[in-house]
């Protein structure tokens, strides 16, 4: 929802919306983790100084007014890339411990103009699943390739197949407005292109839209309805490095600067979770699904064997919602499948003596793959049932 006492662009989450951002919050964590990622956490608020040095205040047009906090000046922060920069100085670094990788769910501030807010897709207030690889020059390849197979992981975990890269590169004709070399970011764009080739995705280029402080590669994806998101960024940085003297020690003692990586996979998890909704049409996955399953009783004389039903559920961390409104059982199915929950426990007098469930599932195009769709798949016993959605929420099926 948004409220106007809140204000245009700054999104509330409701119950279901939080469990989903959770969730995604979680996977990430997860994943990345797999990838040799370690997570951090920073504030909202620096001293404009910071951004000044990041060249941000100077470039970036989309800083938030600054505020007065006694003596000095303060920003809501813009990007999660400066705070990073202190972490990494808090210690002298040794070539045998990088490339360091820091990640953060960092929510950040933008002054979208008015005109530009369009729901979750486009806020004022938008939390990046960022992180920045610090990393030795003679590694970079290796690493925008790592940085490149965990986008394809999480993007198959969705079902997002029908991707391609557009690496934004500088305006050869208006080469003032980027900070460095040319010759540093003619490099920097050839490493990018090649590691778009060897990972065999289809990519084209975008001449004089990179960033004023590198290229970069957006990943743009289709959704089921053919639509077309940017999502993925992976943005190589020869210049940060410069501005914060960010240094490590290599084997010959000397000491060198690291390049950076600012890679964020979702890049706005609330843009994202706006593409999933309409990649989905609402119907989630069941490991990413706000109610996992419905238990419906045919008539009040099931209610206590169907209250048990929930319970067990419930104790295996499978989110349940019992209908026991007095209604009929076709209105409650219909419900249910209006919701778009994915099982529905159907409990009458016969699942009830036999001590078992009939199980519907969820009519939606992955299960009519499987020959499952809106298709009532007999009696089971609950331990069977739990197994089954136990495995299939381990496994993030779609």
């Amino acid at each position: 929802m948004f409220s106007p006492s809140v204000g245009p662009g700054f999104p509330l989450l409701l119950p279901k919306g939080a469990l989903i951002r959770r969730l995604l919050e979680e996977f990430a964590y997860e994943i990345k983790t797999k990838y040799g990622l370690t997570f951090v956490w920073t504030p909202h608020v620096a001293k404009s100084d910071l951004y000044k040095q990041s060249k941000h205040w100077q470039k970036y047009d989309a800083m938030m007014p600054p505020l007065k906090i006694e003596e000095d000046e303060y920003t809501l922060k813009p990007m999660n890339c400066p705070h990073h920069f202190q972490v990494y100085l808090n210690k002298p670094w040794s070539y045998r411990e990088l490339p360091l990788r820091l990640a953060e769910n960092g929510t950040v501030y933008r002054f979208e103009k008015s005109g530009e807010i369009n729901g979750l897709l486009r806020v004022r207030a938008l939390t990046q699943d960022d992180s920045h690889w610090f990393v030795p020059h003679e590694m970079l390849a290796e690493e925008i390739h790592r940085a490149l197979s965990l986008t394809k992981e999480i993007y198959s975990t969705f079902g997002l197949k029908n991707f391609y890269a557009r690496i934004s590169s500088h305006d050869p004709k208006n080469f003032e407005k980027y900070l460095g070399q040319k010759k540093t970011w003619e490099n920097a764009e050839k490493a990018l292109e090649e590691a778009v080739k060897k990972q065999k995705i289809q990519y084209s280029i975008g001449i004089g839209e990179a960033v004023f402080y590198g290229p970069k590669i957006d990943i743009m994806i289709r959704d089921s309805l053919g639509r077309e998101w940017q999502v993925t960024t992976i943005q190589l940085d020869f210049n940060q490095p410069e501005n914060f003297n960010l240094l490590y020690r290599d084997k010959d003692g000397q000491d060198k600067r690291p390049a950076i990586l600012h890679v964020a996979i979702f890049g706005s998890i609330e843009r994202f979770m706006a593409i999933l909704i309409e990649h989905f049409a609402g119907a989630f996955p069941l490991w990413l699904s706000p109610v996992q399953v419905a238990v419906l009783p045919i008539s009040d004389k099931q209610v206590k064997y169907a209250q048990k039903i929930v319970a067990e559920l419930q104790e295996n961390n499978i989110r349940t919602d019992f209908y026991n409104k007095p209604e009929s059982i076709g209105k409650k199915i219909r419900e249910a499948e209006l919701r778009k929950i994915p099982y529905m426990l159907i409990v009458g007098e016969k699942e009830q003596k036999a001590k078992t469930v009939a199980v519907r599932a969820r009519n939606q195009p992955a299960r009519r793959s499987l020959g499952e769709g809106g298709k009532d798949l007999g009696a089971m016993k609950l331990d069977k049932f739990i197994g089954r959605v136990l495995k299939e929420i381990k496994n993030k099926s779609l």
